[in-house]
């Protein structure tokens, strides 16, 4: 009788596993623990671990700083996963973060960004919308955008004295041309339009 060997099971990613401290939580609680920084966020002292981007999500989001990158002024740059410390209990992490020049490796910053981007996608949506966007209004970040791939669309929007306000909204081929942080045109569909084979 012949013996049958059975291959190995393939191996599923490995994606490193999250310890997390009891909330509530400071940065610098934060900071005694290992993990991927650009994973967790601290609202108010509640940690939140974002999820793993999804290839539409990561695709966009690589476009949108490339074209961002290309456009900036001279006392801005750009950078995706950085680290905005809000407050002592407040630390979060936007897809996307328009800063003053600095030290184009650091992961943390302290300062007031001149503008977030958020990309939703369906596990973010929400969270993006109400939390994030009433910390970032709370903090004075001078302009947000919420970006929606499965929808095609970005919503601009700029701080007026206390409150956002929106600066434009575009869907599918539409044109948003912002003048803040800098002054850039995108089209939501050229972001979100399958990679060219």
């Amino acid at each position: 009788m012949k013996s049958v060997v059975q291959a190995p099971a393939p191996l599923r990613a490995h994606r490193p596993g999250l310890v997390l401290p009891s909330p509530p939580v400071t940065v610098a609680d934060l900071d005694k623990i290992v993990h991927d920084a650009a994973r967790v966020e601290i609202l108010d002292g509640l940690l939140v671990a974002r999820p793993w981007p999804t290839p539409l999500r990561a695709r966009v989001t690589d476009r949108l700083r490339t074209l961002l990158t290309d456009t900036a002024t001279s006392g801005a740059q750009v950078f995706t996963s950085v680290q905005v410390e809000l407050s002592p209990r407040c630390l979060l992490v936007p897809d996307i973060a328009v800063v003053a020049v600095g030290d184009p490796a650091r992961r943390r910053i302290t300062e007031t960004p001149f503008a977030v981007v958020e990309i939703a996608d369906a596990s973010t949506r929400r969270y993006d919308r109400t939390l994030k966007l009433d910390l970032y209004r709370e903090f004075r970040i001078p302009v947000c955008w919420l970006v929606d791939p499965d929808s095609a669309t970005i919503e601009a929007f700029e701080l007026v004295g206390a409150d956002y306000v929106p600066a434009g909204v575009v869907r599918g081929d539409d044109r948003l041309v912002a003048t803040r942080p800098f002054p850039v045109t995108v089209t939501p569909a050229a972001l979100i339009d399958p990679p060219e084979d």
